[in-house]
Formats: C-alpha cells, sequence, structure tokens
C-alpha cells in the first residue's frame, strides 16, 4: 500500500497515509514514483479556487520508472522511466488531430472530475472509500496508476527531481515561448515573473532565437537566475517596469510579452510594454478577479496587437518533452538549477507553505 498526501477537506493541511492502489486496466500504467513536482495549482485545489472532490490525492507532475501496463498499452513497458503530466493526451480526437493536444476532448472529461477515462480513480482506502486523483495524476504518492496517454517515456539518467518538472511548469512555459509565442530572431521579448513557468518561457525564447530577452521579477535571486539561463537584461518589479521595458527597447516595446505570475498587475504591464503590432501571451494561472480588459480599439485595433491565452504551453507532451530533454542533455537547457528546494512526503504541508517564497523557484517531493 503506496504512501499518499490526501486533501480530505478544503483549506486544511494534507494527511499523509497509506492507500490501495487497483492494478491497471486497459490503456493504463502503474509507476513507482521518484519524485513529484509542487505547483501552485495544488495549493489552488486545496483552497477550493479549482475544483476537485474529496478525499483527493494531489499533485500532477511526476517522475518515476513504469512497473505494470493494461491491456493495449504500446507506448511503454515496465522498467521505462517516465515523466507523469497534467494533461492526458489522447491524439485522435478533433483538436488533438489539429494540433491542439493541450485541448485535449479526453481531458476535458477527466481533468477535474478525480477520475480516469472510465470515470473511477484506482486509489482508495483500507476501507474500500474511492480516493480521487488530480488531473488524473495524483502524483504526491509513492506509486500511482494513470492513463498511459498521461505519460511520456524519458531516458534513464534524467535525475528524477527535475524530470517531474517537466510534467507541468516547465512545459507550460516552454511552450508559451516556443509553441504559442511568434519569436525568432530579431524579435525582443519580456517575460515577467521568474518561476518556474517563467525561467521556462526565458529558455523557450532564448531557444527560440530572440535576440533580447528582459526578465522581470520582484526577487533578485530570480532575476540573477534568469540571466543565467538565457535572459540578456533583468529588472525588479515595480511601478515603473513599463517604463524601463520601452527604455530598453527604443521606446517602442517589445515584440512579445509572456506573463507568468497571473496577477493583475502583470497582466497589465504586459499588455503595456509590448509595442504596436506586439504580440501578449497569457501563461499564468490568474484568480477570478484577475482580468484582461482594454479599450477595443485604443488598446486592441489601434495598436494592432494580439492577445493569445495559452493553456500548458500549447503543449504536445510526446514531441515537446524529448525536445526540452534533448535539450537538457545538450546543455542547452537548464532543469537542475530550478529546483531549489526538496522535500520528503511527511513534510508535504510544509513544502505548500513554501511556494511562492523569495527563495523557491521549483519545490519537489522526494519519493524514492
Amino acid at each position: 500500500m503506496p504512501r499518499a498526501a490526501v486533501c480530505t477537506a478544503l483549506g486544511r493541511p494534507l494527511q499523509v497515509v497509506d492507500l490501495r492502489l487497483d492494478p491497471p486496466r486497459p490503456g493504463e500504467i502503474a509507476v513507482r514514483l521518484a519524485a513529484s513536482g509542487l505547483c501552485a495549482s495544488d495549493v489552488s485545489v486545496l483552497r477550493g479556487d479549482l475544483p476537485g472532490p474529496r478525499p483527493i490525492v494531489l499533485g500532477h507532475e511526476g517522475a518515476g520508472v513504469v512497473t505494470a501496463v493494461g491491456d493495449g498499452v504500446t507506448t511503454v513497458e515496465p522498467g521505462d522511466h517516465v515523466v507523469v503530466t497534467a494533461m492526458p493526451q489522447c491524439g485522435a480526437c478533433r483538436r488533438c488531430r489539429r494540433g491542439q493536444p493541450s485541448l485535449c476532448e479526453v481531458a476535458d472529461g477527466v481533468l477535474f472530475s478525480g477520475a480516469l477515462r472510465d470515470g473511477t480513480p484506482r486509489f482508495s482506502t483500507a476501507a474500500g472509500e474511492p480516493v480521487a486523483q488530480m488531473v488524473a495524476a495524483g502524483t504526491f504518492a509513492e506509486a500511482v496508476v494513470v492513463s498511459a496517454i498521461s505519460a511520456v517515456r524519458i531516458p534513464a539518467g534524467i535525475p528524477p527531481g527535475p524530470a517531474a518538472l517537466l510534467g507541468c511548469g516547465v512545459l507550460t512555459g516552454y511552450g508559451a515561448a516556443v509553441n504559442a509565442a511568434s519569436i525568432g530572431p530579431g524579435r525582443t521579448v519580456c517575460v515577467i515573473g521568474c518561476g518556474t513557468v517563467g525561467l521556462a518561457a526565458v529558455q523557450g525564447a532564448r531557444l527560440a532565437g530572440a535576440d533580447e530577452i528582459i526578465a522581470v521579477d520582484v526577487v533578485a535571486a530570480k532575476r540573477d537566475l534568469a540571466l543565467a539561463v538565457g535572459a540578456t537584461a533583468a529588472l525588479p518589479a515595480g511601478d515603473d517596469v513599463v517604463e524601463q521595458v520601452r527604455k530598453a527597447t527604443g521606446g517602442r516595446g517589445v515584440d512579445v510579452a509572456l506573463e507568468c505570475a497571473g496577477v493583475q498587475v502583470t497582466v497589465n504591464q504586459a499588455i503595456a510594454a509590448t509595442a504596436k503590432g506586439g504580440e501578449v501571451v497569457f501563461a499564468g494561472a490568474g484568480g477570478p478577479d484577475v482580468r484582461v480588459d482594454v479599450p477595443q480599439f485604443r488598446g486592441l485595433v489601434g495598436c494592432a496587437k494580439t492577445f493569445r491565452g495559452v493553456l500548458f504551453g500549447a503543449a504536445d507532451i510526446q514531441r515537446d518533452v524529448p525536445r526540452i530533454v534533448d535539450a537538457y542533455r545538450d546543455g542547452r537547457f537548464e532543469l537542475d538549477r530550478l529546483v531549489t528546494r526538496t522535500y520528503r512526503l511527511e513534510a508535504i504541508n510544509e513544502a505548500l507553505a513554501a511556494l511562492g517564497g523569495p527563495d523557491v523557484v521549483s519545490a519537489v517531493v522526494d519519493l524514492a
């Protein structure tokens, strides 16, 4: 019986308990997890800002080794190292076929249900009560059963802590820059918010060939890290950010602004810092009160700006995870330095409380 961190009631600490784990059914795999990333979305479920049944195992980005596969699974086999992602992608629905796997129709049906594709979770209590799995994953656990379409095989040599980040945060930032934004040689880019998503966006913009990448964050250490992974300039967050960005770009503003914080002030700054004919990509997960609000003509048509919301980096997990892994192995993408805190499962509540702190970029739960 694997241990798992379970949310039993909104706002209450997670409970680390032993759970039953059913074997994989057709189309599913069992994974012995070695690490799980922590994300603000986990806190959002705990607070009730994102929906989810209870009790529920939180966590939605993990890395581990396949221990069993159900009937019909051909993408992985026992012994393979995999990343468990936050987004099942079937590859066959209308959205997947037209190049929008991050909007997969299968995912629509399971992301907030707490279940896998057949409508049931694989966790249960010793008494037989079902325990839901966050976004069909539930990676705050020593072992898990997920749909094979939620997992991506990776080389065995990738450390599990950094690898776990590939399941959500890194994909979101990298994909926002590489898949969603129009970034290439000659382009100037501003990334606002330098957590996991923002630092991955900086690296994605660099890989896409941007000439200038301006990183913005309130924390000096995160600005320093942004410079280390590819930003050409870094600015402290503040009331004069837009003025400073425009000054750095000859008064024009940037060609592409990537908003990675999800708060009202940074949303407004991203819009204002973008040049005429430019593009604003919103990758931050703002709360219900965060709005994109501009005058139709003066704020949008008259300056010919493009606004784009991007979910999960518009990522195709089977394409983009291997791309990032290849860049990581070649020394072109930094993952290790993004992991600034590691916790044991017993300290899961301490870990969640630390998220967003000035000395935390990415936190990881060590499950090995």
